[in-house]
């Protein structure tokens, strides 16, 4: 992964500078303690900043630690909330209740993949209307706009790099110092935006920068560095135990340059900041290596600090939820948070609304006390065809619900979920799982839970899986927890699959035979079998699948791929039927998500094989226009047009291209061929030059070069090019048979 290093240099004058952040912090901190007492709400005229920084896969046992200085100093002199916990050990699912104080299923969102209903506001949409200027910064595409979290936001930057010569999954997220990088522009140049609808679209980019708007801002940065697979810039390697460590110390240092900024501005006084990890990362504990098949406290549990004008430093022990950030904001903000917003303002002396406490007797508290129920869920297992889990705890005890499994686990006495008590404590799982009914049954209708097809595969980049499978529908769907094990080979499996490594199809398929109710084991062996030349066999497991999951729009788009792929070695007949099943499945695939920029583009990859260049470029236009910051669906259309003899609309096409990403190498090859058609030839060979330089394996670009070569009159390197095309492999016959005819044409032998 490419990262912009944090120096050393730079860390330690973030350290000094945020020393005088803290500073300033306290000092107000306690001078408005004794002015106008603890935890008495700011008053409205102070409209204090807002900072959100959400940090994704950070267990709350590392704050703390010794390996985020700067984060642990907020802490100390902060409200540090020991017993924090997110509502589901998801990014998507997780960010959305930070965002709108609802819990999964009240807001819908259950699983990465699915976007947020316009009907719920976020708090950028409740600050905004209220005066803020407001602008969110992300690292990874599991955050990307189209899920919903960008409304209200100015700017929503989701801007994710891609390298040409990058993996998918290097492709789907961006460094901690990218992120940061891109906050702190914004805030040295805020915009003063013109009002936008809620049904606009933020900027990704500033415009009309002003410094003298002296309104307060909401800024949003999540980072998703501690994200496995962990790979910390190389001089943090080695800084603490663990990589996954020293990626925590990696954000911890670009964080710093937030608070470095906050001081040299003297903003740390005037600034509510909110810290919190998302969800933890199993790490082994309870047999899970990562996050989100399971619901104890190592994925549960999250870090969650407040740094609040007026409020004096506390460590806080009562359980709270990731539910309670937007009402908190709101509060401080002066913004009364809605009707359905059901959590609590941590900074607020009244703890609990009426509805959400009930009484429980805390054994060595003195007595009985009042706390909430804290609910959490994934819906994860799905896509393995296992049972959705159910979690919930009033501070006391912790159930945990699989189907009609219960597990009950007093978490005072057994704070790590070891021992379950269910069999001696049936009242009590009883009774939770009555309330855990209740909660669910309050909440409005899901989202769609329709995942598109290039949302699959983005999420298949960022390591998660995505699937409409419905355990519902199955006898005895299996519990995640005795499964655990078979859910590590398939990580396993599928890290040896994204990495290439030959042994990938030996640890899939196994899986795919032995668990033949999992969608994800079956399409992901497909996977591999295409991968490794099998493609014959991988499209008839597609094939199998999209009968058995035929509301998988993801499964549909990787079908019609399978089926396209196999035309292209298929004549006659059987080439036109597989063309046609391929076009049939993208049309499945948009069936179920009309906005499928992933199937526009296959149905337009589909027209250019039949040769039908004006609905290929059709197509492609609904591709680019559904996600324009892709650059291969911007490169397409601009082949297509100039297929169909639009020469100024695929010019136009290919530099949108290369303004997303300058290494993209079909539209460098575009521009050149247009040059050539054009008759300047020579205007034409830096761009192959440059296309070659991007992608040296790109033997048509190679072959253009030769002619442009050749027209040029340099004759010489001309032949030298056309020898090169003709000891490229054999599966670019095409370009080799042309390469032959001109070197005989030239006189020149091969």
């Amino acid at each position: 992964m490419t990262r912009r290093k944090a120096t050393a240099e730079n860390a330690e004058s973030a350290k000094k500078s945020f020393l005088g952040v803290l500073c300033a912090l306290c000092g107000w901190m306690f001078l408005s303690a004794s002015v106008l007492g603890c935890g008495r709400a700011v008053s409205p005229s102070l409209r204090p900043n807002v900072l959100l920084i959400t940090i994704d896969t950070w267990r709350a046992d590392r704050l703390g630690a010794g390996i985020s200085p700067n984060l642990d100093r907020l802490a100390a002199n902060g409200v540090r909330f020991t017993a924090a916990r997110t509502a589901a050990p998801l990014t998507l699912p997780s960010h959305t209740t930070i965002l709108t104080g609802l819990l999964p299923p009240a807001h819908g969102v259950r699983e990465n993949g699915v976007a947020l209903s316009d009907a719920h506001p976020t708090v950028a949409r409740l600050l905004k209307n209220a005066g803020y200027r407001t602008a969110a910064f992300v690292g990874a595409y599991v955050l990307d706009r189209r899920f919903g979290l960008w409304a209200g936001f100015d700017t929503y930057d989701d801007r994710i790099p891609r390298d040409p010569a990058a993996t998918e999954r290097l492709e789907a997220e961006r460094p901690a110092s990218a992120v940061v990088d891109a906050a702190l522009a914004w805030l040295d140049h805020r915009t003063d935006q013109r009002p936008t609808t809620t049904d606009q679209r933020p900027t990704t980019t500033d415009q009309r920068p002003t410094t003298n708007d002296q309104r307060p801002f909401f800024v949003w940065i999540h980072l998703y560095d501690p994200h496995a697979p962990y790979a910390p810039p190389a001089e943090f390697r080695g800084r603490t135990k663990s990589p996954y460590e020293d990626e925590i110390a990696y954000a911890d240092a670009q964080i710093a340059r937030v608070f470095e900024w906050l001081g040299a501005h003297a903003l740390a006084d005037r600034t509510l900041m909110i810290i919190a990890g998302d969800h933890g990362e199993g790490l082994g504990d309870h047999g899970e290596r990562t996050h989100g098949m399971l619901v104890y406290d190592s994925t549960l549990r999250v870090p969650l600090v407040i740094a609040a004008p007026g409020h004096a430093s506390a460590v806080r022990d009562e359980a709270v939820t990731l539910a309670d950030v937007a009402p908190t904001i709101l509060r401080a903000a002066s913004v009364a948070p809605p009707g359905e917003m059901k959590g609590r303002d941590l900074l607020s002396e009244v703890r609990l609304k009426p509805d959400t406490t009930h009484e429980r007797n805390s054994a060595g508290s003195g007595g009985v006390r009042l706390q909430p129920d804290l609910y959490s869920e994934t819906e994860y297992p799905r896509v393995a065809g296992w049972s959705p889990l159910q979690a919930l705890t009033d501070g006391r005890w912790m159930t945990i619900r699989a189907g009609s499994a219960m597990e009950v686990y007093d978490l005072q006495s057994d704070p790590q979920q070891l021992q379950n008590l269910a069999p001696a404590q049936s009242s009590i799982a009883i009774a939770m799982s009555a309330r855990i009914d209740a909660i669910r049954a309050s909440a409005g209708p899901s989202a769609k839970r329709e995942v598109s097809p290039e949302s699959a595969e983005r999420l298949r980049a960022l390591g998660y899986v995505a699937s409409t499978a419905s355990p519902e529908n199955l006898a005895n769907p299996a519990n995640p927890a005795k499964m655990i094990g078979v859910w590590n080979r398939f990580e396993d499996a599928l890290s040896a699959l994204n990495a290439h490594r030959p042994n990938a199809l030996g640890l899939l398929e196994p899986l795919a035979r032995e668990h033949p109710e999992s969608p994800v084991f079956q399409t992901t062996a497909a996977r591999a079998l295409k991968d490794t030349g099998n493609a014959g066999k991988a499209l008839t497991i597609y094939r199998w699948a999209a009968r058995r999951w035929p509301a998988d729009a993801a499964l549909l788009h990787d079908l019609a791929v399978a089926a396209r792929d196999g035309a292209q070695t298929a004549t006659g007949a059987a080439a036109l039927a597989l063309r046609e099943e391929a076009a049939r499945a993208e049309r499945a695939a948009i069936a179920l998500d009309p906005n499928s920029a992933t199937a526009h583009n296959g149905l337009g990859l589909v027209a250019v094989d039949e040769g039908r260049a004006q609905d290929a470029a059709i197509e492609f236009e609904r591709a680019a226009a559904i996600d324009p910051n892709n650059a291969s669906y911007a490169a397409n259309l601009g082949n297509a047009r100039r297929a169909s003899g639009d020469r100024a609309g695929a010019e136009e096409a290919y530099r949108r291209a290369l303004e997303i990403d300058s290494g993209t190498a079909e539209a460098a090859n575009g521009l050149g061929v247009l040059l050539v058609e054009a008759h300047r030839p020579a205007e034409a060979i830096p761009w192959f030059e440059r296309t070659l330089t991007a992608a040296p394996e790109f033997v048509e670009a190679r072959l253009n070069l030769g002619i442009a070569l050749q027209e040029s009159g340099n004759t010489k390197r001309a032949i030298e090019t056309y020898r090169a095309v003709l000891a490229s492999p054999t599966r670019n016959q095409r370009e080799r048979d042309a390469a032959a005819k001109l070197l005989a044409s030239l006189g020149a032998s091969r």
